[in-house]
């Protein structure tokens, strides 16, 4: 009889996808669960280890300061990693009971056509839907306009297009960054969230109205469109690109977040084609990366950048990939502390703020290293709501205050380019 008990909970799956109105992704995850363990840096080697061996998917790294690491665990491996865990004395807790529930529960109904009036900004959208959301808000936003990233094409012929908005010229510009990683879904939500809400706020809000007189917005919404579009379609915990390359014919795609040229290829990425840290055959492999670079590096008078991601809860700076401080600590670690201040008067939610490397982890090849190098001073990776308890199958629910908490952040990055620290 235990052969059932699976295949009753895959046909219970099922039909809360169908109830809801959503499509099954080709890879069903019921019955993954999502693991947080607790070990002694000497305990995570071994950790790595094994997960390399059994191809764990981690989702967070190893912090010296929480001391956990989180990590999915198939049904097929539940008994091997338990074994592992309870022969080695590694404590862990189990945070997502069955991810393919969390993912049935991540999204709810929606229409099937909207326009600007009546787009949804607190549902999930498909990187189509985002694409006509931007055409449809540059027409109706006399401030916005459509501007595209790079050669303005992803690898599979994608749109890689952004916002602009400015009210006026020669502006200092604040580029914001959304959804490198393909699962972190909040992070483009984050970003149309704070164009509608720029646009609505401004000659409303005196702070707002202010900023948007001083500072031009531009906002990529979704910059690994391929990642993005797959999550929707094939596997929902999809991390990468979906490029191919002749230096690996077992696994595709390069973790877009690692193929940055400033000191690529360091600690805190691999050379594993397979891992979710690939950092690609060179610097830039990826046409994403590149038109990225592009795009920013066109914009005359950058004076802030941030990438942002899920999930963790932080606001950092460089560097990511070494523990050296970097010459504007100082004033880095000041905004940062601001800036966690106005996020969590949205709703109490503690955010940390400090290097890369000292809050989370050694991360070699990274957007904020990259841009910083380059001399953009504010240069940050942010992650988002929460901590793990959804990890990166954050419900819609939250979109609201989660993107609020970012956005509250963002001014305060933006209050620091006029002002002159940035």
């Amino acid at each position: 009889m235990a052969p059932l008990v699976p295949l009753i909970a895959t046909m219970k799956i099922l039909v809360l996808f169908a109830l809801i109105g959503i499509s099954v992704a080709a890879v069903d995850y019921t019955g993954h669960q999502v693991y947080r363990s607790y070990p002694t840096p000497g305990e995570n080697e071994l950790l790595q280890r094994f997960g390399k061996v059994f191809e764990l998917d981690f989702w967070s790294d190893y912090r010296h300061g929480d001391d956990f690491v989180d990590f999915r665990v198939s049904p097929e491996l539940r008994s091997k990693v338990n074994e592992f865990l309870t022969k080695n004395r590694i404590n862990y807790e189990i945070f997502i009971e069955d991810l393919g529930i969390a993912i049935a529960k991540e999204r709810k109904p929606k229409l099937s056509k909207m326009n600007d009036d009546s787009f949804d900004y607190f549902v999930y959208h498909t990187v189509d839907e985002i694409d006509e959301w931007i055409t449809s808000f540059t027409k109706d936003n006399s401030f916005a306009s459509v501007v595209t990233i790079g050669s303005g094409k992803s690898y599979e012929g994608r749109n890689m297009r952004g916002l602009k908005i400015s009210t006026g010229s020669d502006r200092p510009a604040f580029v914001i960054n959304c959804g490198i990683h393909a699962r972190e879904w909040i992070t483009p939500a984050t970003c149309l969230y704070t164009a509608n809400k720029l646009m609505n706020e401004y000659n409303m809000n005196m702070t707002i109205t202010h900023l948007m007189n001083g500072v031009d917005f531009y906002l990529i919404p979704s910059s690994n469109p391929d990642g993005y579009a797959y999550t929707w379609s094939n596997d929902r915990m999809w991390r990468k690109t979906r490029s191919k390359s002749d230096m690996c014919d077992t696994c595709i795609g390069v973790d877009p977040n690692r193929n940055w040229d400033f000191h690529w290829g360091e600690a805190g990425s691999s050379s594993d084609c397979c891992s979710e840290s690939y950092k690609g055959s060179v610097a830039f492999s990826e046409i994403e990366t590149k038109n990225q670079r592009d795009f920013v590096e066109s914009i005359e008078n950058v004076r802030a950048y941030i990438d942002v991601h899920s999930y963790s809860q932080t606001w950092m700076y460089p560097y990511g990939y070494t523990k050296s401080p970097a010459p504007d600590a100082a004033i880095l670690e000041k905004i940062g502390r601001d800036s966690v201040s106005a996020i969590s008067s949205v709703d109490s939610h503690v955010f940390q703020t400090g290097s890369i490397s000292d809050v989370v982890y050694v991360a070699s090849g990274s957007t904020a290293d990259f841009f910083y190098s380059k001399g953009i001073k504010c240069s940050w990776g942010a992650e988002l709501r929460d901590t793990g308890k959804y990890g990166f199958i954050l419900p819609e629910d939250q979109i609201g205050k989660g993107a609020e908490e970012a956005f509250q952040g963002f001014m305060v990055i933006a209050k620091n380019i006029p002002l002159g620290p940035c």
